[in-house]
């Protein structure tokens, strides 16, 4: 179906308080899966977001593998324009697509071929380039690098041997990094692994949490040098599953402490349980104290240092009754920073990745953080 998009827009006002901040629900807008189109290739599995404020555009970079042609070419960013205001979103559009490098060394941008690249996240740095992860290539090992706007990479940030896939060890399969945030100097960059590395403990259950580590680098250097890791502890599944799957990890995170102070990051953990729907929270994270384990190549399970501490200021459930907002949620994966608001306020814009997948659909919502 490549007719008149349909789209459902959500405007209302809910305030959700935690401590040091506010944040107040102002409105969604969502467009169905089959129903978002630019020109012949199907928009959708936006997993990671970031604004340019230059511009008055979003990044999206989609996480689609590429594996089937009808569903384009893998490593591509899309360029929205989201129109927010006072009172919600009122629309999303995409503007142009850009395709990602995957080869340096040639003039131009070479596409990655299918399943060489699993983008899910995308900065944008002061000097206005992109630092975009991928979880996976074709031997499961993550990647951070560095592209120009037009998607031609230059450079590349070093990964810690231990997160390497190999045996007994490093990142578990699509379970890698989803998560990063930049400091707005853009001198510290954070990055997570959504779900416990193999030697770190096992993955999350409704019974438990998994064991995730927030890597903090040092990029004001000529080279990016690492500087800390630090052990965050997810929560539990917030439903045993009615089907055979369920899991919860950390899938996105924002650098919020020069407008937040109390708090370095904000990290969302997306949850899903089969037969039950989705579960998303995000947590104002301090790291203040928190115990330096970059030299530990396994973490002791469960951990017996100090993790980060982490507080909720914001649930959106399946469980209507668990929700702080009137929206059914979907899988979301993006957090970002939107224009300033009518209010003197930032707003801040969470978006969710269809999978391609008829029954879910594209939502973004629309909150007013009130420090």
């Amino acid at each position: 179906m490549r007719g008149k998009a349909w789209v459902l827009v959500v405007l209302v006002g809910f305030w959700v308080a935690a401590g040091a901040v506010e944040l107040k629900f102002l409105g969604s807008y969502e467009i169905k899966t089959e129903d978002w189109w630019f020109g012949t290739m199907p928009v959708g599995e936006i997993s990671g977001l970031a604004y340019n404020p230059d511009l008055g555009i979003y990044y999206g970079i989609c996480d689609n593998r590429g594996k089937d042609p009808e569903e384009g070419v893998a490593g591509r960013l899309y360029l929205l324009n989201i129109e927010t205001g006072c009172c919600g979103i009122y629309g999303v559009k995409v503007v142009s697509v850009v395709f990602l490098d995957s080869d340096p060394e040639t003039p131009g941008v070479q596409p990655y071929g299918p399943g060489e690249v699993d983008a899910e996240e995308v900065l944008l740095t002061p000097d206005r380039k992109l630092i975009i992860s991928s979880e996976r290539d074709l031997e499961n090992v993550p990647w951070i690098r560095i592209f120009a706007l037009d998607g031609v990479m230059l450079s590349e940030i070093p990964v810690p041997d231990k997160f390497i896939p190999a045996e007994g060890k490093g990142v578990r399969r699509n379970l890698a990094f989803e998560a990063m945030a930049l400091s707005p100097d853009g001198k510290t960059l954070f990055f997570a692994n959504e779900q416990a590395l193999v030697q770190d403990g096992p993955m999350s259950t409704p019974e438990h949490g998994t064991q995730v580590r927030i890597v903090q680098y040092d990029l004001s250097g000529d080279e990016p040098t690492e500087v800390a890791e630090y052990v965050y502890i997810t929560e539990p599944i917030f439903a045993a599953p009615k089907g055979k799957y369920a899991d919860n990890g950390v899938v996105a995170m924002l650098y919020v402490k020069h407008i937040v102070p109390e708090y370095d990051l904000f990290a969302v953990e997306r949850a899903y349980s089969s037969g039950v729907g989705n579960d998303i929270k995000v947590f104002g994270v301090s790291l203040e104290g928190a115990d330096d384990v970059k030299d530990l190549e396994a973490l002791p399970y469960p951990f017996t240092g100090k993790a980060v501490e982490k507080t909720l200021l914001l649930r959106i459930s399946a469980i209507p009754e668990l929700s702080d907002i009137p929206v059914k949620p979907d899988n979301i994966e993006s957090i970002t920073f939107g224009p300033t608001l009518p209010t003197g306020n930032p707003s801040l814009i969470l978006a969710s990745d269809n999978n391609y997948n008829p029954p879910q659909r594209n939502l973004f919502l629309l909150f007013e953080l009130i420090p």
